[in-house]
């Protein structure tokens, strides 16, 4: 049995829905209404807006690692931030005015671009938190997937 057939055949409605940061694209493609959007947008940006303060955080206190494992944060931070530029572009695209399905969908494919950058972004952030013990970046690694989960899940 493949893994197609046991599963139940969604629409592509609910694909979109399914994830945050694809809510706003789904509000765009499925036409959510001004006011959901503007939520969604708005919401989004809060998200967005937090990471770069938990970045700069991590940032300010990488050098207390040193070696392989700091190079591993490094890499988890820069993920997460290229994640997070890749989000607020989409976003500003999305809060642009639609005037055709072209530019809807390149709306759309922009958002579905950053959510799987925000995954990829919180894979690898989750995976270097795991290696590190409690303290001031493993505290702030903690906070920074939290909000990666947040925009990428659409928690407000």
């Amino acid at each position: 049995m493949s893994w197609r057939e046991d599963t139940a055949t969604t629409s592509l409605a609910a694909r979109y829905a399914a994830a945050g940061l694809l809510a706003v694209a789904a509000l765009l493609f499925l036409g959510g209404g001004h006011e959901a959007l503007t939520t969604a947008l708005h919401d989004a940006r809060t998200q967005t807006a937090a990471l770069d303060v938990d970045l700069a955080r991590v940032d300010g206190e990488l050098d207390a690692l040193s070696g392989t494992l700091a190079t591993e944060v490094t890499d988890a931070v820069e993920s997460a931030r290229a994640a997070t530029a890749a989000a607020e572009e989409a976003l500003a695209g999305a809060a642009q005015e639609v005037v055709d399905a072209t530019d809807e969908a390149r709306a759309a494919v922009a958002l579905s671009d950053a959510q799987i950058a925000l995954e990829a972004a919180a894979a690898q952030v989750r995976h270097v938190r795991g290696k590190l013990s409690d303290g001031t970046v493993g505290e702030s690694l903690t906070e920074l997937l939290a909000h990666l989960d947040a925009l990428r899940l659409g928690q407000a």
